[in-house]
């Protein structure tokens, strides 16, 4: 039984490690590009939600955003909607001592103060304060596509 116990422990600490998050560093991002991927129907708590929320998952599949991350905390944000409207525009970016990323605003692109990104394995996941606590939102990603 102890065995039995013990074997349990092992599996739900290495399951909770594995599921944590990693820090981002500076270092990692420069000169890179990312693309911001939107999954919003993780965020449905009822059908309802579930309805609408497709819909309006529909539309962001047709908006691209892209982050290229260069030396200085400069920002270049490229926002590609429906295909036939580009606009480029510089912001900044930084992380914090706790290792989370923080992006800048744009006129396209509004970075909400509260939100922050850490690193999953290959991914960016957002993370936002709610309540003095930060609270994963897996409906919103960085996904690299270039180094």
């Amino acid at each position: 039984m102890k065995k039995i116990l013990l074997a349990a422990l092992v599996i739900i600490m290495g399951a909770s490690t594995a599921m944590a998050q990693s820090r981002v560093y500076a270092k990692d991002l420069e000169g890179t590009t990312w693309k911001m991927v939107f999954d919003l129907k993780k965020e449905a708590d009822s059908v309802f939600e579930r309805i609408a929320l497709n819909a309006v998952d529909g539309l962001m599949d047709e908006i691209d955003i892209r982050f290229e991350f260069q030396k200085n905390q400069k920002l270049i944000v490229d926002v590609n909607a429906f295909g036939d409207n580009e606009e480029q525009e510089e912001s900044t970016w930084s992380v914090n001592d706790k290792g989370q990323l923080w992006l800048g605003s744009t006129d396209s692109f509004d970075a909400d103060d509260e939100t922050v990104f850490m690193r999953d394995g290959d991914r960016l996941i957002a993370f936002e304060m709610e309540k003095g606590r930060l609270t994963r939102k897996d409906s919103i990603q960085l996904v690299l596509v270039a180094k």
